[in-house]
């Protein structure tokens, strides 16, 4: 049977489908003698792209006579999804709406070759891989139709162009940038999923977290804000206790951002306590009880 079925797909003219169902009124199309079928009765799903479905003489019949119809002289019939090759440009026009700039430069060197349904081409940012250096790569994508999702792929070399901010010296972790450090540039590059920095005035004030050569592009990840409070700085305490606020300095035995919780020395008694940092030079302490005030 199997050999059989092999046999009449590859000698069975296939109909080209464009819809998720097998109808009737496909069927009626392609043989005369089931010209009479309900044209909008579902008589099976339609096969997956790339794949067939025949319909052996005695299976018409049974289909003929549920409906009602005497025939005769049934040959098979086989049905496939309609499909076409893969067209490049509408692979630009894909990715250009996945990178969210239709200026973008998009070359593909190969891509590919199965015909694809008639569909939504959407090739998701997450998918597009980084390559080590330069600007080709593969990007995985896929056809959204009624039945599912058709992969696809193309080789393609991308550019974007975009500010980035440079650095002009050579940069040492710890320090604080200004706007002689720093140098906005345009320049076409790859779109990494870590864009550079393109905001001067965002980047002022951050603090370097590693040693950054000068030429260097910045990207987020090599910055941090700075700290609201710094080791051996002295710093304003509130004390809350109960409806009671007493303010007292304490110098800072560690480093920290707002929410973050330091150690605090009181300057007066040296007694070592912790305090949530509440901005810039400012932490405060919660006591249950006027006993647990720090001194």
């Amino acid at each position: 049977m199997i050999l059989f079925l092999m046999l009449v797909a590859a000698t069975t003219d296939c109909q080209a489908i464009a819809h998720d169902r097998i109808l009737g009124s496909d069927l009626a199309a392609a043989s005369a003698p089931l010209a009479n079928l309900p044209p909008d009765s579902v008589i099976a799903n339609a096969p997956r792209p790339g794949a067939r479905r025949v319909f052996e003489p005695a299976e018409l019949l049974r289909i003929a006579r549920a409906n009602n119809l005497e025939v005769s002289g049934l040959t098979p019939l086989c049905f496939e999804r309609e499909t076409s090759p893969l067209d490049p440009e509408l692979v630009k026009s894909a990715m250009r709406r996945s990178l969210g700039d239709p200026r973008a430069g998009v070359e593909i060197s190969s891509i590919s070759k199965y015909p694809v349904p008639a569909g939504e081409l959407v090739f998701p940012r997450e998918t597009l891989m980084e390559p080590a250096s330069g600007d080709s790569t593969f990007w995985n994508g896929y056809v959204a139709y009624d039945g599912g999702r058709f992969p696809v792929w193309a080789k393609v070399r991308l550019t974007v162009l975009k500010s980035r901010l440079v650095s002009l010296v050579d940069l040492l972790p710890g320090h604080v940038l200004s706007p002689t450090d720093l140098r906005l540039v345009e320049a076409s590059e790859f779109p990494r999923r870590a864009p550079p920095l393109s905001n001067p005035e965002g980047a002022v004030g951050l603090v370097v977290r590693r040693a950054i050569p000068a030429g260097s592009v910045l990207t987020a990840a090599m910055l941090e804000p700075p700290n609201d409070v710094e080791r051996g700085q002295t710093v304003l305490v509130e004390v809350h206790s109960g409806a009671a606020t007493v303010k007292v300095e304490a110098k800072a035995e560690s480093a920290g951002r707002r929410g973050e919780t330091v150690a605090v020395r009181n300057a007066a008694s040296g007694a070592l306590f912790r305090a949530q940092i509440e901005g810039k030079g400012r932490v405060s302490v919660k006591c249950r009880s006027a006993s647990e005030v720090p001194e």
